[in-house]
């Protein structure tokens, strides 16, 4: 579900499982409080998030709700209750970063969050790669 909302936006390869387990739960120092999982009555996933935390810091490293349930307050909720858990768990602050394409920034800025740095990724297209003789 998580690669399914990222890649909406992103142009890139889907992730493999064992490459998404390896950066959440099988990331050195996981704790199950790390991860929250929504699921709808059936027991599908319908939305995540992954928060790190380090020391006074606590960073959501991803948040995706399914694009059916979008609009719903899943993702707030989620924001919220990472918020809380990281406060639980001595952090003084929460971050993240976010890509313009994903449409979020409004969500953030709901939840009381503020932009303090902004990035611009440029690319330039050289062409097909000519091979030497």
């Amino acid at each position: 579900m998580v690669e399914d909302a990222f890649l909406e936006w992103s142009q890139r390869d889907r992730r493999s499982f064992d490459d998404f387990a390896a950066t959440t739960v099988r990331r050195p120092g996981f704790e199950p409080w790390h991860l929250r999982v929504v699921v709808d009555p059936r027991g599908d996933v319908v939305g995540a998030c992954f928060l790190v935390t380090g020391g006074a810091d606590g960073c959501v490293d991803e948040l995706a709700a399914r694009r059916d349930r979008r609009g719903l307050g899943l993702a707030r909720a989620l924001l919220a209750d990472a918020f809380a858990d990281a406060r639980r768990h001595g952090a003084t602050r929460c971050e993240l970063s976010t890509d313009s394409r994903t449409g979020a920034l409004g969500l953030y800025e709901r939840v009381g969050m503020v932009v303090t740095g902004t990035w611009v990724h440029r690319a330039v297209d050289l062409g097909p790669v000519a091979v030497p003789r």
